[in-house]
């Protein structure tokens, strides 16, 4: 009978196992292997190890484990060995590593799940790059507040590309292409106007993305000191009179160095102060402002109103840019009836019921009827014949 060691030699071998596999895969040293199969007992630790390294090995290389353990006995020499409960034996085996096996099952949820990823985190880095605003503080001024100059700083920072807008309103006034420096921040002067400014300063970065930031700013103008007004004595008309069929003279003083305007155009003043003017105005109320005006600004104004009523026709003639002959006929009478020749500035008056105005010289001949004004009676050198009457 072959003994313990040539059993365990042959099944080794007949199974193709070398030793250092063997020790390998149960994790029992490869010299203490070598001893059961050589038989040199001596070489093994105690009869307790030696019988559980028996065990082991014949479980790993399928052989009949109490037969052998017996011969074990048998070769080493003692008693029966104590009863030992049958185990299976598990080698450990390394772990193997199986190449990737192509499975549409496994495949396309995986794809969906990588294209889903793919899609939430494009639109992640959408939101994050396009959605989000471009930075935009405000440094100066701060807050809503009070200007006290007409010009306002405003300093900020922003992003280094953007380019800046400032608004003002109302107006508005528009202070634009505003470029940042490289560190983002910007520095630009705007104009107030007196009260409530609504200053909005917007960026425009290299994306298209605009933010923008409002400030409200009171500015004040400060009060200029008013010289005193001058003296201002408006001496006709009185206020409310009555003027029929007459022209109404405005007259009056002022003080040294004073200029004076009735309804806004100038009237001459006197050495003395003193200034008149007269006007053909037509009839119903007619208003007169009067207005004094000093060297250092300082005015002074008065009104009067009155009333102009016409009971007759009231025609002033007056001869401008060349001389004519003029033949005026008033209710049928004429003084003298051959007409006369009126010079370049000459003026006349006639008033009637009616009042006939022939002229050889129609360019040159301008007429006041009633305070309306009929600047020519018609061409050079042609003969006119007009008749006015009372309105």
């Amino acid at each position: 009978m072959p003994s313990l060691g040539e059993q365990l030699r042959a099944q080794r071998e007949r199974k193709g196992i070398t030793l250092e596999q063997a020790a390998a895969d149960t994790r029992i040293r490869e010299k203490f292997l070598t001893a059961l199969e050589d038989g040199d007992y001596p070489s093994l630790p105690g009869a307790v190890y030696t019988r559980g390294f028996l065990r082991n090995y014949a479980d790993y290389l399928d052989l009949e484990t109490d037969e052998l353990v017996v011969l074990y006995q048998q070769e080493r020499g003692g008693g029966p060995p104590e009863p030992t409960p049958k185990r299976s034996f598990k080698p450990y085996r390394p772990v193997v590593h199986h190449s990737f096996i192509f499975r549409p099952v496994v495949f396309v949820p995986v794809l969906i799940i990588a294209f889903v990823g793919s899609f939430l985190g494009y639109m992640y880095y959408q939101f994050t790059t396009f959605a989000t605003l471009p930075k935009l503080e405000i440094i100066d001024p701060a807050s809503d507040g009070l200007a006290a100059s007409p010009d306002l700083l405003v300093h900020g920072v922003t992003v280094p590309d953007g380019r800046i807008t400032v608004n003002v309103f109302p107006g508005p006034d528009v202070f634009g292409d505003i470029r940042t420096a490289s560190d983002g921040s910007f520095t630009t002067t705007v104009s107030l106007k007196p009260g409530s400014n609504h200053v909005v300063i917007e960026v425009l970065d290299a994306a298209g993305k605009t933010n923008r930031v409002s400030r409200t700013i009171q500015y004040q103008a400060p009060t200029v000191g008013v010289s005193a007004p001058p003296v201002l004595a408006v001496e006709q008309p009185a206020n409310g009179a009555t003027f029929t069929n007459t022209y109404v003279q405005v007259n009056g003083r002022v003080g040294r160095g004073v200029t004076v305007q009735i309804n806004s155009v100038p009237v001459a003043v006197s050495s003395d102060g003193t200034f008149q003017a007269r006007y053909y105005l037509p009839a119903g109320p007619q208003p007169f402002r009067i207005v004094a005006r000093n060297s250092a600004g300082g005015t002074v104004e008065e009104t009067r109103t009155v009333v102009i009523a016409y009971t007759a026709a009231v025609v002033i003639v007056r001869v401008t840019g060349g001389d004519s002959w003029i033949l005026a006929t008033v209710d049928g009478n004429c003084d003298p009836c051959q007409g006369r020749v009126f010079k370049d500035g000459e003026t006349a008056t006639f008033q009637g019921k009616e009042v006939r105005i022939k002229t050889g010289n129609a360019a040159a001949v301008q007429v006041n009827h009633n305070g309306q004004v009929i600047a020519s009676l018609g061409r050079p050198g042609e003969v006119v014949e007009r008749v006015f009457v009372a309105q």
